[in-house]
C-alpha cells in the first residue's frame, strides 16, 4: 500500500487539518511550535512499528478539551482521530477480492442446501483505493473509496468477513518515527555491549538509541561481538607465560589474525559506503580490538592521524548514526514501512545538510519518507511540489498543500523562500546553466524530463541545470535584467508558444536578446504543433489520465477524445467547460504534480528524440 494523503482530526495542537497529500518523501516546513511534530504523531501511533508505542488519551487529546471526556464516555474514545488514504497496488488488490470471493462462495449446509456465509445487502466493489480511520480505542475503520476521499461503503468489517478485514489491517504499511539516532562511543566495552543488546527493549531513552545503533552498526557490518570478543582471549597459565604450549600459541595467533581481518574488512566496507553520502571530506574508519575493548576510529584526507569517533564534530557523530540506523533498517526491519523523521540534521553545516538531501533521495527508493524541519537548506528547491507549509491560526496546527498560494503560512514558508534565493546565489556564483520558464508547472516537468533522460544516458549535462519560473511570460524580460546584470552572459528563456508567449518571444528578441536570440526558445520547435504548451512534450496518455483523476466527470475523460495533433490544454479547458468543471487558478500545477507522481520512466521513442533535442538546446 502506498500513503496517497491523510488528515488529522483531533490530535494536540491539531483539532483539524485538510487533506495533507504526500508523496515517496515529503518535507513539512514551519517555524518552530507550528506543530510540525504533531502532524508525525498521529500518523506514527496510526499504525506504529515498534508494539510498546500507544495512544494515550492524557497526552494526546487536545488538553483544551481534556475535561469533556469521561472514563466511561466511549463516544469521544470511539472518534477517528486520523484518516488516512492509501493506494493499492494491483496485486493487494487481486489478492483481496480473491479473498472476498471465498466470503461470498457458497457453503453447503446440513441439509444440503447451498447457504451464503453471511446475509449481505450487496456486493461490495473493492477499488484501488482504501479510507482507514482509527479512534483513540485503537480500532480500525476501513472504507472502499476513491481519490476525492468519497466512501463508497461503510465500515466494512461487517461486509468482507473477519478473515479480509485483518488480512487488510495486517497489510496497512508501519509507521517508524525518529527524533534521536543514537550517537555511538568510541570506547566499546564489549561485554557490555553484549549485556545492552540482550536487554535492548528493556532500555530506555539514548540508551535504548545507542544500544540499537550499536546492534545495528555490527549486524550492518557482519560482525559477532560475542565472536570478536572470543577471538581476543588468551589462555593464562597459573605458572610463566613461556609454558603454553606451540598449538595454544599458534591458535591465538590465528584467531587474531582472524579478528583483525575481519575488522579489518568491516571498516572497509564501512568506509566505501559512507564516501558515497557524506562528501564533505574522504573519510576513512577503523576499528581496533584489543581484548575486551572495541575501537572506532576516524580520519580524513586533511586529518590523516586516526581521531576518536567521539572526537569527532556533532554533526558528524549524527549523520553516521543516522547513515547506520537507516540504511540497514530501510533494507531490514524497515522494509516497506513509512519513516517519520522529526528536525533531522540540526547539528549538520550547510553543505552536509544538502548531503541529507540526497541521502532522502536514496531511503525513498525502498521507503516513503516524510520529514519536518525549518532549515533552508533541508528544502530541496528541484522538488518543491513535495513541500507542505505548517503554521498556527488561533493557536492550532494547520497545514497547506500548495506553498504557491501562502497567505497565513508566509512565515512557514521562509526556508522555502531562502532555499530558492540560495540554490539561485549559488547558481551565479558557480556557473549553473540559468533556464527561465514560465511557471511552476514547467520546471516540474523539465525536472522530471531532465531526470529521465540522465538516467537513460541519453543526456549528460556539462553543468547543473537550474529551472527558473518566473510566473508568466510577461515576468521574463524583469527576472533576465537582474540575472544579466550579475553576469556575462543571458540565460536561456523557454516560452510557450500560445498567444501570450509569441508576444514575449517577439519583444524579446527584439530588445535583451537582439544579440543572442537563439537563446530564446520556444515549445513549437519541439512538439511539432502550432500555439503549444510545454504539456505537448508530455505523453496525452499520462496527460490525459492525471486530468481525470483530478477532475473527476460524469462520463470521465478519454484519450481518444484527444486530439493528438493539436495544443491539449485548450482541450482540456474545453472538456472542463462542457462538463461543469471548475478549473481553479493554479490547476496546472496540479496537474503537473500528479503526472510526476504517476510518471513511470517509459516513453515512446520520437518522444524521447524531442526530449534530447529540447536539453540540447537549453544546455549552453
Amino acid at each position: 500500500m502506498r500513503l496517497l494523503k491523510y488528515k488529522v482530526n483531533k490530535f494536540r495542537s491539531v483539532k483539524g487539518t485538510d487533506w495533507i497529500e504526500t508523496d515517496q518523501w515529503t518535507c513539512f516546513v514551519g517555524v518552530n511550535e507550528s506543530g510540525k511534530t504533531n502532524l508525525l504523531l498521529p500518523l506514527w501511533k496510526f499504525n506504529p512499528a515498534d508494539n510498546s508505542t500507544k495512544i494515550d488519551l492524557l497526552l494526546d487529546y487536545p488538553r483544551d478539551e481534556y475535561t469533556k471526556i469521561d472514563e466511561n464516555d466511549g463516544e469521544r474514545k470511539a472518534e477517528p482521530f486520523i484518516e488516512v488514504l492509501f493506494e493499492l497496488t494491483d496485486e493487494e488488490l487481486s489478492n483481496f477480492n480473491a479473498k472476498y470471493e471465498e466470503f461470498l462462495t457458497p457453503e453447503e449446509s446440513d441439509e444440503g442446501q447451498d447457504t451464503l456465509k453471511k446475509e449481505l445487502p450487496e456486493k461490495v466493489e473493492l477499488s484501488n483505493f482504501l479510507l482507514i480511520k482509527k479512534d483513540y480505542e485503537g480500532n480500525f475503520y476501513i472504507h472502499a473509496s476513491d481519490e476525492k476521499c468519497k466512501e463508497k461503503t461503510n465500515d466494512l468489517h461487517e461486509l468482507v468477513g473477519n478473515k479480509l478485514f485483518d488480512e487488510i489491517c495486517q497489510r496497512i504499511p508501519k509507521f517508524v518515527y525518529y527524533s534521536e539516532y543514537g550517537n555511538l562511543d568510541s570506547d566499546l566495552y564489549l561485554p557490555r555491549v553484549k549485556e545492552d543488546l540482550a536487554r535492548i527493549d528493556s532500555l530506555g531513552g539514548k540508551e535504548r538509541m545507542k544500544a540499537r545503533t550499536l546492534k545495528i552498526l555490527f549486524g550492518h557490518l557482519n560482525l559477532n561481538p560475542d565472536e570478536i570478543l572470543a577471538l581476543g582471549q588468551e589462555d593464562r597459565p597459573n605458572n610463566d607465560l613461556k609454558q603454553k604450549t606451540t598449538d595454544v600459541i599458534d591458535k591465538e595467533s590465528r584467531n587474531k589474525q582472524e579478528r583483525f581481518a575481519k575488522i579489518e574488512s568491516a571498516a572497509t566496507y564501512l568506509s566505501s559506503q559512507f564516501r558515497d553520502w557524506w562528501t564533505q571530506s574522504d573519510y576513512t574508519f577503523r576499528f581496533n580490538a584489543d581484548g575486551e575493548y572495541f575501537r572506532i576510529f576516524v580520519s580524513d584526507s586533511e586529518r590523516p592521524s586516526p581521531i576518536e569517533l567521539e572526537s569527532r564534530s556533532k554533526g558528524f557523530q549524527w549523520f553516521f548514526s543516522f547513515f547506520l540506523v537507516f540504511l540497514a533498517e530501510s533494507k531490514d526491519n524497515h522494509r516497506d514501512c513509512i519513516l517519520l523523521l522529526d528536525e533531522p540534521g540540526l547539528s549538520l553545516h550547510p553543505n552536509a545538510q544538502t548531503d541529507l538531501i540526497r541521502f532522502f533521495e536514496q531511503l525513498s527508493k525502498n521507503n516513503q519518507l516524510i520529514y519536518t524541519t525549518h532549515l533552508p537548506f533541508l528544502v530541496d528547491h528541484n522538488s518543491l511540489d513535495r513541500v507542505r507549509a505548517v503554521y498556527t491560526e488561533k493557536g492550532l496546527t494547520k497545514a497547506s498543500n500548495d506553498i504557491s498560494k501562502a497567505d497565513k503560512e508566509k512565515k512557514a514558508i521562509q526556508p522555502v523562500n531562502a532555499a530558492i534565493g540560495i540554490t539561485v546565489s549559488q547558481s551565479l556564483l558557480v556557473g549553473c546553466d540559468i533556464v527561465i520558464v514560465e511557471g511552476v508547472s514547467d520546471q516540474f516537468y523539465l525536472i522530471m524530463i531532465k531526470n529521465y533522460l540522465v538516467a537513460k544516458g541519453k543526456f549528460k549535462p556539462k553543468k547543473e541545470l537550474l529551472f527558473i519560473p518566473v510566473g508568466g511570460a510577461k515576468s521574463v524580460k524583469p527576472v533576465v535584467s537582474i540575472i544579466h546584470g550579475s553576469t556575462d552572459y543571458l540565460p536561456t528563456s523557454l516560452l510557450d508558444s500560445d498567444e501570450t508567449g509569441k508576444q514575449y518571444q517577439q519583444s524579446l528578441k527584439q530588445g535583451l536578446y537582439s544579440g543572442a536570440k537563439e537563446r530564446v526558445i520556444e515549445t513549437d520547435t519541439f512538439t511539432g504543433k502550432t500555439g503549444s504548451e510545454i504539456e505537448d512534450l508530455i505523453p496525452i496518455d499520462l496527460i490525459v489520465d492525471s486530468f481525470d483523476r483530478l477532475f473527476k466527470s460524469e462520463d470521465g475523460l478519454k484519450v481518444d477524445a484527444i486530439d493528438s495533433n493539436a495544443p491539449i490544454i485548450p482541450q482540456l479547458e474545453k472538456f472542463a467547460e462542457h462538463n461543469q468543471i471548475s478549473l481553479a487558478l493554479g490547476w496546472k500545477v496540479e496537474l503537473s504534480k500528479r503526472v510526476k507522481q504517476k510518471f513511470k520512466s517509459d516513453v515512446a521513442d520520437d518522444l524521447e528524440k524531442k526530449w534530447k533535442d529540447l536539453f540540447g538546446k537549453l544546455q549552453y
